[in-house]
């Protein structure tokens, strides 16, 4: 198995794995960014054609609320051992991400 820091050479791995788990949390920052975006665009244009008469929206709240606890454990399970492992990285690159994405 080759290992990231014998491709390249002279470089500690931590300074590897600091760079890999930044470039991560740009690139979720981002993509949470796009889903937000993508969320209020789909309310407002829920909003938009319900007052103009369709009922393109038929979800009930309480099916949503049901649930989001399912979809946040199975979240956490996938995600958190990504987090624990190099979490400032993670963190500033998750910021940078949502900033500029």
């Amino acid at each position: 198995m080759i290992s990231v820091s014998s491709l390249i050479p002279y470089v500690p791995s931590s300074i590897i794995s600091f760079i890999l788990f930044l470039v991560v949390g740009v690139l979720v920052g981002a993509a949470i960014k796009k889903a937000v975006v993508s969320a209020v665009l789909m309310i407002l244009a829920g909003i938009i054609a319900a007052v103009a008469g369709l009922n393109i929206l038929s979800f009930y709240t309480s099916a949503i609320i049901q649930h989001v606890p399912g979809i946040l454990a199975s979240a956490s399970t996938h995600f958190g051992s990504v987090i624990d492992t190099f979490p400032i990285a993670f963190l500033i690159g998750l910021a940078l991400g949502f900033w500029k994405g």
